[in-house]
């Protein structure tokens, strides 16, 4: 990416933290929370940080390379609390200030919503994760997902509609996610719905 070399060039402590969780990434290779994910959501934050101010780009790209980094040592639904853990354990090594680790611990505690995000680097993380969810090429998401976590599809599809159904009340953070999403979430939600129906027929997989 030339926006991300640019500010390695600014920090070179980005590099590192680059390297640091593309090889933690890679080590484990999960379906779909992999290094391919991270920087899809890399490119996205880049995007929407162009629309935003005083965002402190060392913050943000940091927050994003880590915020999964929890599913490398431990389960993936524990990953949100895991994640902060290592973020506090690693950076030091890695020269970040004890304020600067503090941000980063946020981003990465509030990316799934578990927390409210607070400060703008929190905010274009949430959306950039967020918008892998939209539209029909989001819908890919789920399905690897679901590979990894190793849920029965019905009970994963039911928690994806309940998902979709508070993404799309909660809304986004900045008017450039919205912007990129469009109706995306809706039609996520029409996809697993139809989906849902279509299973209700079909008794060797969900009996209603």
């Amino acid at each position: 990416m030339t926006k991300l070399n640019y500010f390695i060039e600014k920090d070179p402590r980005i590099e590192r933290v680059y390297n640091y969780c593309k090889e933690k990434y890679n080590k484990v290779n999960l379906a779909q929370h992999n290094w391919e994910h991270i920087l899809r959501d890399l490119y996205r934050a880049l995007v929407i940080a162009e629309t935003e101010k005083d965002v402190n780009y060392s913050i943000l790209i940091s927050s994003v390379l880590l915020h999964d980094i929890g599913a490398t040592e431990d389960e993936y639904q524990k990953h949100e609390d895991v994640g902060p853990l290592i973020v506090k354990r690693d950076l030091p090594k890695l020269s970040y200030t004890k304020e600067e680790i503090g941000r980063i611990t946020h981003c990465v505690e509030s990316h799934g919503g578990k927390i409210k995000p607070e400060i703008i680097e929190a905010k274009i993380l949430f959306d950039a994760d967020k918008l892998e969810k939209c539209g029909i090429g989001g819908i890919f998401s789920f399905y690897r997902a679901q590979q990894e976590l190793k849920k029965p599809i019905v009970e994963w599809m039911k928690r994806a509609i309940k998902r979709t159904q508070k993404f799309i009340k909660d809304g986004f953070y900045t008017k450039k996610a919205r912007e990129i999403c469009e109706n995306g979430l809706q039609d996520r939600l029409k996809h697993f719905n139809e989906v849902i129906e279509s299973l209700k027929e079909r008794k060797d997989f969900f009996n209603f």
